[in-house]
């Protein structure tokens, strides 16, 4: 990932953590692996639906709570992980999760707590958290 221009970011409507979901694309490149972790309902999906139509996908853009990988064919292959109802990491690998991260896909990993184990070492974290109704803050970590 190239360096992105902040290290938080403080939302206040969900269209606006839309649109700096669309401004983050910029700094996204093949190859990146992005962790997200934080509160229920706390703006990780609304974020890459930004991030994912930023990337040039013009077509919905919903969370893999059920099916558990949506894939998008952008400029890149994106990959959209959400690990909320899976904690099995047998069953993660069984899906062969490992693959993604070992190609050039731009892989977005939801509640990716239960796979830090095994994700590689170059991730970006990112944290999202309540801080009332509307707000929402945006923690931005890389490794």
């Amino acid at each position: 990932m190239k360096k992105a221009p902040w290290s938080q970011y403080i939302s206040n409507s969900a269209s606006e953590t839309e649109k700096v979901g669309i401004k983050f694309a910029e700094f996204v490149s093949e190859g990146d692996i992005f962790a997200l972790t934080g509160d229920l309902a706390s703006g990780k999906t609304t974020f890459l639906r930004g991030v994912i139509k930023g990337l040039g996908y013009d077509g919905p853009v919903t969370s893999p709570t059920f099916t558990l990988i949506n894939e998008y064919s952008a400029v890149n292959r994106i990959i959209h992980i959400d690990c909320y109802r899976e904690h099995n990491i047998e069953r993660w690998i069984d899906l062969g999760i490992i693959e993604y991260f070992n190609n050039n896909y731009i892989v977005f990993i939801e509640w990716a707590d239960i796979l830090y184990p095994m994700l590689p070492e170059n991730i970006t974290k990112m944290n999202f958290y309540h801080s009332s109704e509307n707000v929402r803050i945006i923690n931005l970590t890389t490794q």
